[in-house]
């Protein structure tokens, strides 16, 4: 019994828990950057993302410390992948660098597959959910852009592109599914919970 009710207690923390978690940093982070450009100019924002990568390899430390539990190194990583991530677009908007167009998929690309190589054998699971917290935040704003570059094409091309979106939101109910009836342990549901949170930002574009 006692069993069953941690391992529930799990399914909502670690997978569903995560995942609104997740959510609420991401438009909280999002949303400060509005009253601080109208406020403080070019100058705020610098220092909010001198804050946030100072947040970030805080949260990232943690998540390599061995004396915490796996569920909370995963919390971690999941946050620092935030905090990063924010770093990285907006700076990249500050300055107008073009790492997210056409290019950028080489790029990110290239992360994955070097990612997917050490995966197993060299990333702890605070790396882990940290960095595929981050990859899916790329991935989406490459998708995001992506409309623009496509809207000259066929109508069918330019439907089956939008449709992405929608098979990511049915994607998410199944990944729901799977953190509350399948999930074995915490790790799966973190990851899980990151997959949930990506299909959400894919489905109403909140990139």
């Amino acid at each position: 019994m006692n069993g069953f009710i941690t391992e529930s207690v799990s399914k909502l923390s670690d997978g569903i828990g995560n995942s609104i978690r997740l959510l609420s940093l991401y438009l909280v982070t999002t949303l400060l950057v509005v009253p601080i450009n109208t406020f403080f100019y070019r100058i705020g924002v610098l220092i909010y993302l001198f804050v946030l990568l100072a947040m970030a390899v805080f949260e990232l430390q943690r998540s390599l410390t061995a004396r915490t539990s796996d569920p909370k190194r995963a919390w971690s990583g999941m946050a620092a992948g935030i905090y990063f991530w924010q770093v990285i677009r907006f700076a990249a908007q500050l300055d107008a660098i073009h790492i997210f167009q056409q290019s950028g998929i080489i790029f990110w690309i290239m992360v994955v597959l070097i990612t997917a190589s050490l995966w197993k054998k060299f990333l702890p699971i605070g790396l882990r959910t940290a960095t595929l917290t981050l990859l899916s935040c790329w991935l989406g704003k490459i998708y995001v852009l992506g409309f623009a570059f496509l809207e000259n094409w066929s109508p069918i091309v330019v439907f089956g592109y939008q449709a992405i979106r929608y098979i990511c939101g049915v994607g998410g109910l199944f990944i729901l599914v799977y953190i509350l009836f399948k999930s074995e342990n915490a790790a799966n549901r973190s990851y899980a919970a990151i997959l949930f949170f990506a299909s959400l930002l894919f489905l109403f574009l909140l990139f």
